[in-house]
């Protein structure tokens, strides 16, 4: 398959029968986005007329998204590829705005912040007041845009796992020079709705499979060392100003989400969030040397 539709972006989502993926579309004319709805489930049925393209494909995220990005000639074309859960709520003008920080920005990889009543594995990818976006060295799998030849190096990857773990630190390292190539865009909020990883677990524990068993063998291939959290080392602030350095960074972050720590629920005490953010901030580096992979996955029987 090749572009037919003149678009230059693409969004692949993985989707059951309650995806959230309709409200992508609605109010989108025109839209710079083609999109492709696998289906994990039979009983998921869309219709969304000749211009989105709907498959069934059973299985998990990564091998399904595996299965559809490996068609000869599917990609062509295209600059950046959207890759979100089927329940993030967001809009087709979400879409459209992180496709244009991805060119804006010239990013290799990026994820929108959560809405402050997300359910969230990381509070520091939360939306944080006062800034545009964040360059850090994590993006989480639950919404990767990355631009084409990024995602090319890593798909290989997408078909030896289920929990897709390592793929969100790694990924950020793929280009000659990592350095502010990866980023949270504070300013694209949307919110996720279902608590994370419980449905996955599940799956997978019937399998005999471990997520960290798949994070380990990921790392190997790629010469990975040390433990990977969000770490943010670089930004811009909402008003387009640059500001430099971990420690900077710490502060700004800490006291802009202690300003609105009510509103900030969720599952766990944001004031214990926000002291590990300064913690991490001031006492880590994070690792932003060139990935090479250095082991070919094995192949598949």
């Amino acid at each position: 398959m090749s572009v037919v539709s003149g678009r230059k972006n693409l969004v692949v989502v993985r989707a059951g029968k309650n995806s959230l993926h309709p409200r992508w579309l609605a109010g989108a004319t025109p839209r710079s986005f083609d999109l492709i709805v696998s289906r994990y489930d039979a009983a998921a049925a869309f219709d969304h007329g000749p211009d989105v393209r709907v498959v069934l494909r059973p299985g998990g995220k990564w091998d399904g998204l595996h299965a559809i990005l490996s068609e000869p000639g599917l990609l062509d074309g295209y600059d950046y590829i959207l890759l979100p859960d089927d329940d993030l709520d967001m809009t087709a003008a979400d879409i459209e705005a992180i496709f244009a920080a991805m060119r804006r920005h010239d990013l290799d990889v990026a994820q929108p912040a959560l809405s402050w009543d997300s359910y969230f594995s990381h509070f520091s990818v939360l939306a944080c007041p006062g800034f545009g976006l964040r360059y850090v060295n994590f993006v989480e799998i639950m919404a990767p845009c990355l631009r084409r030849d990024v995602l090319e190096k890593i798909l290989p990857e997408f078909a030896h796992t289920m929990s897709g773990f390592g793929l969100d630190y790694v990924w950020c390292r793929l280009s000659e020079d990592p350095r502010r190539r990866a980023a949270i865009l504070d300013s694209i909020p949307v919110r996720h709705t279902r608590p994370i990883g419980r449905v996955l677990r599940g799956h997978m524990a019937k399998q005999g499979v471990v997520a960290e068993d798949e994070e380990a063998v990921l790392r190997a291939r790629f010469g990975v060392t040390g433990r990977h959290r969000p770490l943010f080392y670089a930004a811009i602030d909402a008003s387009g100003r640059r500001i430099e350095g971990r420690g900077a960074l710490a502060l700004r972050m800490a006291l802009a989400y202690a300003k609105v720590y009510r509103k900030l629920g969720m599952q766990e005490p944001p004031l214990r969030n926000i002291m590990t953010i300064l913690r991490r901030q001031l006492t880590r580096r994070p690792q932003l040397t060139p990935l090479r992979r250095i082991a070919e996955p094995a192949a598949q029987e």
